[in-house]
């Protein structure tokens, strides 16, 4: 007996009047005045600044250039070689605060130039003296205290999903009209959303863009000298080319955006909405019903990953979906919900004769394949789950950690929520029905006026005449089939990817995205049921909130691996691994089931939807995103692709002249299930390494965990905000209490177990190698780890069989690794406190001290229910009750 897990809607349950506001100007779209800086650091934990250097560029031309140093951390010789650097090569030479004082804030606050840095957050922190954890609307973020005097105001940095926001503050005279919020840009973030590419290096942007100046190789880190000079200055040189041919490729994309508002694609996204002329649902649909709002999100689960075929070598071709994401939007025609004037819910009968009734009576692999069926499709349905293979999301590994999503047979006497298309999915894989006891179809009404036609990435668009998603598709695919080498070719390579990232950016993402608030508030929580709640934080819609998309595209796309899954079955055989838009099957069955998606094309052009990436390899997996590809002859391995999740965070562990490092951890795993080695063999060989991770300081709320490491210390002596370090896995425990390691930070990670480090817990200074996690003990555990959505160990395994006794609400599911690394960041469960109030009062002594409980605990609680005192929802002991 479990409880499911399902996302709810909440609002506020108290109005509050909002605050006066000020009409602040547009920020503009281009710079022409530009500050670009960069600083180096001393190579211990502290990370304090030494040197920096900057340029002032007016119209793209250098204006100005500067050193600047902290002279506390500098000895004589070094200052020396500093001041004789600047002198021989006519550039001005400034102390921190001067150069804070005296160019900093003059440029960016004054003049409002655009700041520019890679890794911006980072440099900021270097030159600040002072830093305090935001409050209220910043709360999460960091207050950079960098000058002395008073009317220059600090700057607010907050971390919004992978970038940053950065703002001057409001204090003193910087408020109500004449408020500056300052220009700021981490050419870090611009280069992974242009470039899509995680954790991109200035040198990798670099060299992606072809910049004139490239990061210089082999210099020595810790001491300044003329070297390290021109090391620092070549990277602030290489960072404004990077920033130029960025600015260069975001204008192909034709959207009207500030450079300083791109947080992700999806900014770009929200913008070429916004550039169409096609306004929010919440604003067109004000009065849409709360309750229907939370049987939407209550149907909302992500995209669907699962291994299959675990710890067992089997054969495969891998296949992907071409663009899932647009293509079920088309096949959906979920444009016209977009541009609505508004949408309308229309409950629809049930009954024996109902369209939704006989729909479901007829689901068959055949009829699936009529493209003309699918815009029927969006409707919700109430069901009564009864081995019915559905997502189920739910605490799989039992450890209270996290929500999971299986697709696995379910049954619940209560109702519940699903979009149509996974009860379509659930009736093709078992061949029965679902009790439905009520159904809700969505219509869209009108066309909202004010639309635009523009030119998006080189197309005109017409919003009241055509999908947006779908003429990018094709655009693309014409480009891809017409490329020819040549100058021009690059130039629509790059155009093409524009579009791929353009199209996935206007995806469910931006149309179920909600911002979790910090500080509780009251809320009026909606889903599977209606209840009030007051311990928990308030979830602010996105701009494009408008779930019903973002469900149905969802849904809709998890029936489509459903379908290729059912095939498979119908063709006699299993697929190994599933993962969001892909299948991998046996190859003899790969084209069959290619072949089965054609009639589905949505497109005017010939589009394979289905298409084989890599053809008859093996596959070995271990659970999501835990595999690898390879062929093989003899003994010898060539690795195709592969995954390596919950150790891909590790730093890596061999010389840096190692790349692919993660790849000879997978062949070591394949070696030993071959049985070329032993485990003795694999611990042995990685004796002397160990498992470290990079931990950066990248929110309070992490930089909290070093209050005790920072007590009492000057700022010098401090782990400051976006200081990055390399985080042991404790191994042992001292007084009871684990030692968590925290080491300066090396490309050379194995070097740094040697030294001393700092023990974050106790914020002792400590040493010695048994307190770090062996990396053969690592991998062995690793792969331990079960598929926890599935039964069974090795070979193929069988779906669960969830029968659930209750449902959870939880709110908006979040991953960051960096939290994670240190405990920080646990699901939002919004609490029915009126139900809670009942279970407590009802709960007999007897039961409560069977389950190992003092009585007087329970008598405590149940004298607070009795006064009617508030209830801390999120406290340890009353999850006994939940």
């Amino acid at each position: 007996m479990s409880k499911i897990a399902v996302r709810a809607y909440a609002r506020k349950a108290i109005f509050q009047k909002s605050r006066p506001s000020f009409h602040y100007a547009d920020p503009p779209f281009r710079h022409s005045r530009v500050l670009v800086f960069d600083t180096e650091t001393t190579v211990d934990e502290y990370q304090n600044l030494t040197i920096g250097y900057f340029q002032i560029r007016q119209d793209d031309y250098r204006q100005h250039q500067g050193l600047f140093y902290d002279p506390e951390m500098l000895d004589p010789k070094e200052s020396d070689i500093l001041s004789a650097y600047a002198q021989r090569n006519k550039i001005s030479l400034y102390t921190v605060d001067e150069f804070v004082d005296g160019v900093f804030y003059p440029e960016v606050y004054v003049n409002q130039a655009l700041c520019v840095g890679f890794n911006l957050p980072f440099d900021l922190s270097r030159i600040a003296h002072k830093a305090g954890h935001s409050r209220k609307g910043n709360k999460g973020g960091f207050t950079l205290t960098l000058s002395e005097q008073n009317y220059f105001p600090p700057i607010i940095t907050k971390k919004i999903g992978p970038s940053y926001s950065f703002k001057f503050s409001s204090a003193l005279n910087n408020s109500g009209e004449n408020f500056v919020p300052g220009y700021f840009l981490d050419v870090q973030n611009f280069g992974e959303t242009l470039l899509q590419s995680r954790h991109i290096s200035l040198d990798n942007a670099a060299e992606k863009l072809q910049t004139t100046t490239r990061k210089m190789k082999d210099v020595t880190y810790g001491r300044v000298t003329d070297r390290f000079i021109d090391y620092l200055i070549a990277d602030v040189q290489t960072t404004f080319e990077v920033y130029q041919k960025l600015v260069r490729e975001l204008d192909h994309y034709q959207i009207q955006i500030p450079i300083t508002k791109i947080f992700s694609a999806a900014s770009m996204g929200k913008y070429a909405l916004d550039q169409l002329g096609i306004q929010p649902f919440m604003e067109k649909n004000p009065d849409f019903p709360p309750d229907v709002l939370g049987f939407v999100m209550s149907a909302y689960y992500g995209g669907r990953t699962e291994c299959r075929m675990r710890k067992t070598p089997v054969k495969v071709t891998t296949l992907d979906f071409t663009s899932m994401y647009p293509t079920v939007t088309v096949l959906l025609d979920l444009w016209p919900f977009m541009i609505a004037e508004k949408i309308v819910v229309v409950d629809v009968s049930v009954d024996a004769n109902s369209d939704v009734i006989r729909l479901v009576n007829s689901v068959n692999l055949g009829m699936l394949q009529d493209k003309e069926l699918w815009t029927s499709f969006n409707v919700l349905v109430q069901i009564r789950p009864d081995d019915d293979i559905l997502p189920v999301r739910m605490d799989y590994k039992g450890d209270g950690t996290t929500f999971n999503v299986g697709v696995n047979h379910l049954t619940y006497e209560g109702k519940v929520w699903y979009a149509l298309p996974d009860v379509i999915a659930s009736i093709l894989l078992t061949g029965k029905v679902p009790t439905i006891t009520r159904a809700v179809r969505f219509i869209p009404q009108g066309t909202q006026p004010g639309l635009r036609s523009t030119s998006i990435l080189g197309v005109d668009v017409h919003p009241e005449q055509e999908t947006l998603v779908k003429v990018l598709v094709e655009e693309r695919q014409k480009i891809k089939q017409s490329l020819t080498e040549g100058y021009d070719a690059e130039h629509q390579k790059s155009r093409a990817q524009a579009m791929k990232i353009l199209v996935n950016a206007m995806s469910y993402g931006v149309f179920i995205e909600l911002n979790p608030q910090d500080g509780k508030t009251a809320l009026e929580v909606t889903g599977v049921e209606s209840f009030e709640n007051s311990e928990s934080r308030y979830e602010q819609p996105g701009r494009f909130f408008c779930p019903m998309i973002g469900v149905f595209i969802t849904a809709a796309s998890r029936l489509f691996l459903a379908m290729a899954e059912a095939k498979v079955m119908e063709l006699g055989g299993r697929h190994a691994y599933m993962d969001t838009d892909s299948i991998y099957v046996p190859p003899e069955l790969a084209q069959d089931v290619i072949a089965y998606f054609e009639p589905l094309n949505p497109y005017d052009l010939d589009i394979r939807l289905l298409k084989a990436e890599k053809e008859e390899v093996w596959f070995y997996g271990v659970s999501s995103k835990r595999y690898v590809l390879y062929t093989m002859k003899w003994k010898m391995f060539n690795l195709v692709d592969y995954k390596l999740h919950g150790l891909g965070h590790l730093s890596n562990p061999f010389s840096s002249d190692v790349k692919d490092w993660q790849g000879v951890i997978w062949e070591d795993i394949l070696k030993l299930q071959y049985g070329f080695i032993t485990e003795a063999d694999l611990i042995e060989k990685y004796e002397n390494f160990f498992a470290m991770s990079r931990l950066t300081v990248s929110t309070s709320h992490v930089h909290k965990r070093f209050k005790t490491v920072n007590k009492g210390k000057e700022w010098r002596e401090q782990i400051k905000p976006f200081s990055f370090y390399l985080a042991g896995f404790h191994a042992v425990e001292e007084d009871g209490n684990s030692v968590k390691p925290l080491c300066p930070f090396s490309k050379e990670s194995q070097e740094v177990v040697h030294r001393h480090f700092i023990d974050y817990q106790s914020g002792e200074i400590m040493g010695g190698t048994r307190y770090f996690k062996r990396l053969g003990k690592t991998i062995l555990q690793y792969l331990d780890h079960p598929e926890h959505k599935f039964d069974g160990d090795v070979g193929f395994l069988e779906r669960r069989h969830i029968v659930a006794h209750g449902v959870i609400h939880i709110g908006k599911e979040a991953n960051s690794v960096s939290e994670q690394a240190l405990d920080v960041k646990k699901p939002q469960v919004f609490v029915n406190e009126r139900e809670l109030r009942i279970r407590i009062k009802n709960y007999s002594y007897s039961d409560w001290e069977k389950a190992g409980y003092s009585k007087g605990t329970l008598y405590y609680l149940k004298q607070i229910v009795g006064k009617g005192k508030p209830l801390n929802t999120n406290a340890e002991i009353l999850k006994r009750f939940q």
